[in-house]
């Protein structure tokens, strides 16, 4: 019988066609795992960025010691999210840093970005406290934590039931003090006659029973030093160091100047070794002049040998020589390290303009961010015989003007008042204190420190009073922020 039915059933033509029909489908579903995932990885990676982006600047924030809600709306600020979405969160409409009315990692072709709720958030890590970031800033935290996340649509997958996807990132961020970024750092040490004064804060740090305001000084540098990085991290020595003090490849250069100055750089020596030589006025300190030298040690990187070394090298290192309060193993004398000779008075301008001068001008280090540390209380009071006439007027103007001078010539310039008074810098007429000097020296006021022991206290800093502190503080500014992984306790 040969019916229709029949015909169809056992009949060869068209059959490509029913075989077409089911391909069309297998290949439409390929379309969309192409497509539309591919589009969703290109829409992760671009969130991935911003997160990474947003977490950083708030991180950044930590950093410079400022509260959690300001890394808040930087963290905003640099995240995908636009204003619509910061003020459906709740929030009133954000001005970013930049000027601008959205985020600086607004993607066009992204939009509906949202803050995942309870983001941004700020953490103290265990992690990063055991490797010595602790979370004594105003923030009390030293990780920034965020989570983005988007809606996109599909385009072949709808015909699957699929019309959108929803994307998240996560990123979370130290603050500063991960990994070391090249410098040129000079530290300016106040050594006139007020830093033999006792002080008690840190005989722990010392080991001294009576230490002076010098040995503070010199335990806050080592602090400094310990924290730096001579060489790379992936390296298990720095290798031999040369006639200049420095290794093959330094990352980060310290040198070394004091006030008052010497008449020559053969006196060098007495500043960092056993001190066969008393100094004094005339027998190696000079009078403040334009031609003092008030340099010790040059940029050198031979003061640990290797990044992750434990101690400093003492007794092979001239810059670490320089800030010790111990007998060395060769030392005859009771005296090692800086001197506190007195009787020239206090001027710093010379130094800070002799600082910003020994940087390199050509050649690869001169390309590397520049940085000045000085320490002092701030009250220029040299006269008379202790300095040239011309120097003598304004001599806390001079030192801002030196060190204004070096901000704009990319610098940063941290100032560390150490028993700076509010009155004082009698020459200036009335135009600066000890203590607004030094606020006035600083590029920044979260580049201002002070141990407010007379009222002149850090409104970025008011935590942090200890020299030791202080230093290792600043040491984190010389250090970048790192991405972790997620979940990171």
């Amino acid at each position: 019988m040969n019916t229709l039915f029949c015909r169809v059933w056992r009949g060869q033509d068209g059959q490509v066609l029913y075989l077409f029909a089911v391909l069309l489908i297998v290949l439409l579903g390929m379309a969309a795992l192409s497509i539309d995932i591919g589009f969703a990885i290109h829409a992760q990676r671009e969130l991935q960025a911003s997160a990474d982006a947003a977490a950083t600047a708030g991180a950044i924030d930590l950093s410079n010691n400022l509260s959690a809600a300001t890394a808040y709306q930087t963290a905003y600020c640099y995240s995908g999210v636009d204003n619509n979405g910061f003020e459906s969160g709740g929030q009133a409409s954000l001005v970013c840093p930049n000027g601008n009315a959205f985020g600086s990692n607004v993607d066009a072709d992204l939009p509906g970005v949202k803050m995942v709720s309870g983001y941004p958030q700020v953490a103290c890590l265990t992690t990063l406290k055991n490797l010595g970031m602790a979370c004594d800033n105003t923030a009390g935290a030293n990780a920034m934590a965020v989570e983005e996340q988007v809606t996109i649509p599909t385009f072949f997958a709808k015909v699957l039931g699929v019309p959108t996807l929803t994307i998240t990132a996560q990123s979370l961020s130290s603050m500063k003090g991960s990994t070391a970024t090249p410098f040129n750092i000079m530290v300016v040490i106040d050594t006139t006659r007020s830093m033999q004064d006792s002080d008690p804060t840190c005989q722990q740090s010392t080991g001294l029973s009576n230490p002076t305001q010098e040995d503070c000084a010199k335990a806050g540098v080592q602090t400094l030093l310990s924290a730096l990085s001579p060489c790379s991290s992936g390296l298990s020595s720095c290798g031999s160091v040369g006639s200049d003090g420095n290794v093959a490849n330094p990352v980060q250069e310290v040198g070394l100047l004091i006030f008052p100055g010497l008449s020559g750089a053969s006196y060098d020596v007495d500043e960092y070794n056993c001190q066969s030589t008393t100094l004094s006025t005339g027998k190696g300190i000079a009078p403040y002049s334009t031609t003092t030298n008030y340099s010790i040690v040059g940029l050198s990187s031979d003061y640990k040998t290797s990044d992750s070394a434990t101690s400093l090298d003492a007794g092979s290192s001239n810059l670490v020589d320089a800030v010790s309060w111990a007998n060395q193993s060769n030392c005859t004398t009771t005296k090692y390290g800086l001197q506190d000779p007195g009787g020239e008075g206090t001027y710093y301008a010379g130094a800070i303009q002799q600082a910003q001068a020994a940087f390199p001008a050509s050649g690869p280090r001169s390309t590397v961010q520049n940085a000045i540390i000085l320490l002092s209380d701030g009250n220029a009071t040299a006269s008379g015989a202790q300095i040239s006439s011309s120097l003598q007027p304004n001599q806390c103007t001079q030192a801002v003007n030196a060190a204004q001078a070096a901000t704009q010539k990319g610098t940063w310039v941290f100032a560390i008042a150490y028993g700076a008074l509010n009155s004082g810098c009698s020459s200036d007429g009335g135009a600066y204190t000890p203590c607004s000097a030094l606020q006035a020296i600083a590029s920044n006021s979260s580049d201002f420190y002070s141990d407010d022991a007379h009222g002149c206290a850090s409104s970025a800093n008011p935590n942090l009073k200890s020299l030791t502190q202080i230093f290792q503080n600043i040491s984190t500014k010389f250090l970048t922020t790192r991405l972790l992984p997620w979940g990171t306790p």
